[in-house]
């Protein structure tokens, strides 16, 4: 079924947001009505207003999610009359309490589901599915991190045993090793860093009939979706 966006009106502006709450396997799609010279901080205090959160004190952020990779984060004072949801996926989630005041020994970084394509003997990645945030530590081997991804996603021993695991910089694949030290991998730029140098996991896509595996709400790419006009 098509989603039909309310038509424009002088002074106010609608955008389409989809909601991830933290613990459960279902996305909400919501359009927010307000007046152009609004917030997105107004945006996800209206927002607040129209879903369950895990927690009364949770709070929100906005991504702009574009073929399966994160290119923005919004600013809460950035004015809604800047933003295009026409091409872009607006996506609000719950900020987990682990990235908020990182230290100066930790990092938060992009991690993206991606599969490789070998055609005309060249690799080339593609990535599908939810990308999601992850908090990583100095001195931290990818046996640690790994663990840690595992128990985010709930995916079992048997599926996750199947998967590969690189850090990718400009589409070019590194794969880990066990004692390698994540941290090292990844420039600091920015809190959230850059979103052309992330974690890959490599793996197959299942979706729709997969095991609604989930981080922190962020869902593969074909999530029960339920549409809220509020």
């Amino acid at each position: 079924m098509s989603l039909i966006t309310p038509p424009p009106i002088d002074g106010i502006k609608t955008l389409k947001v989809s909601f991830y709450r933290a613990s459960e396997d279902e996305v909400t799609i919501h359009f927010i009505t307000l007046p152009k010279q609004s917030t997105v901080g107004d945006v996800l205090n209206d927002l607040k207003t129209k879903v369950e959160l895990s927690r009364l004190d949770a709070e929100l952020r906005l991504l702009e999610v574009f073929y399966h990779k994160i290119f923005k984060i919004f600013p809460l004072d950035e004015r809604i009359e800047n933003i295009n949801d026409q091409y872009w996926t607006l996506r609000a989630e719950e900020i987990p309490e682990e990235e908020k005041n990182l230290d100066p020994h930790s990092h938060l970084i992009h991690v993206y589901h991606f599969m490789t394509d070998t055609a005309q003997n060249q690799a080339q990645v593609q990535n599908f599915g939810e990308p999601f945030f992850l908090v990583i530590h100095e001195g931290e081997t990818w046996t640690e991190v790994k663990a840690h991804i595992q128990g985010k996603l709930q995916v079992s021993d048997e599926e996750f045993s199947e998967w590969k695991f690189a850090f990718v910089s400009l589409g070019r694949p590194q794969y880990l090793q066990d004692s390698d030290i994540v941290y090292n991998l990844f420039d600091r730029r920015g809190v959230y860093g850059a979103w052309e140098q992330y974690l890959g996991l490599e793996h197959s896509d299942n979706a729709p009939n997969d095991h609604a595996a989930k981080s922190n709400g962020m869902h593969y790419a074909y999530a029960r979706v339920v549409t809220a006009y509020l």
